[in-house]
């Protein structure tokens, strides 16, 4: 009996192992969900970096090193910057949207002009909080953050357990999350996987989603984690106060004229 018992433990105690995120993944959790964090991460692509500061958000892509080719016919509204270039392409602050073309030069639309169907549509508004949101693999941690926008029929992501797994050839330790994905019947459809990968530090290094449907699990996408930060390093993202904003383009004769509206500089109207 005793013997019967140690061994049922033993099994308790395996099985705990493999049901608990983590340790780092409550720290990412409060990190993401507060007002000043730091995010960089390498996109099959691109590397990206968010940083959220006392309710600005801001996010560049930095193509350093990167085709620039590709990245323009994968992405074709993103500025196209040269290496040390350190503005924001996309920020958000107190109910304005900011499109930068330059470090000196942006334009701007109110939160309530998103929905209006006159905005120029070449301007990218429709996938603005896109550019500034968490991806979805690192949303997983913060869901409902202001920028991320889903599908209702997506569920929030759960636990569900841990396993080992390899990514390019090297072994990680894995959380995965589930989200239940329904019709608009209320049936589910698919589920989506997100493989939340640490390294031998302990630290989030890799992160990968898939959907599992008709009994066959597919790709959707990579990301590889370079730095998630309570504090943002100096010089992370540069404003240029005096960068001049103009208003957004709402199908007005301006457009027409190719004039935009100046509205000021930034430090007048942020």
């Amino acid at each position: 009996m005793k013997k019967f018992l140690l061994i049922a433990l033993g099994i308790l105690l395996a099985m705990s192992k493999v049901s608990a995120e983590q340790p780092k993944a409550q720290e990412y959790r409060e990190i993401l969900s507060s007002e000043n964090f730091y995010v960089e991460y390498d996109d099959p692509y691109v590397k990206r970096i968010i940083v959220e500061e006392n309710g600005r958000r801001m996010s560049r892509v930095d193509l350093s090193g990167i085709n620039k080719f590709y990245v323009s016919i994968l992405n074709p509204i993103a500025p196209l910057f040269s290496k040390g270039n350190n503005y924001p392409n996309f920020m958000y602050y107190n109910g304005k949207y900011y499109k930068f073309n330059e470090k000196d030069y942006a334009i701007m639309a109110q939160a309530d002009q998103l929905n209006n169907v006159n905005l120029n549509p070449t301007e990218g508004w429709s996938v603005i909080d896109k550019e500034l949101a968490l991806p979805d693999e690192l949303a997983v941690f913060n869901w409902n953050e202001r920028h991320h926008k889903v599908s209702k029929n997506i569920a929030v992501p759960t636990f569900a357990n841990t396993l080992q797994k390899t990514v390019d050839g090297k072994t990680y330790t894995c959380d995965r999350y589930e989200a239940d994905v329904k019709n608009s019947r209320g049936e589910k459809e698919a589920t989506i996987i997100f493989d939340m990968c640490y390294n031998e530090k302990g630290e989030l290094a890799v992160v990968q989603s898939a959907i599992f449907a008709n009994g066959r699990e597919y790709g959707i996408n990579k990301l590889t984690i370079k730095k998630i930060l309570r504090e943002i390093p100096k010089d992370a993202m540069i404003l240029d106060k005096n960068a001049k904003i103009y208003a957004a383009g709402i199908g007005d004769m301006n457009d027409l004229l190719e004039n935009p509206v100046l509205l000021g500089k930034l430090q007048e109207i942020q």
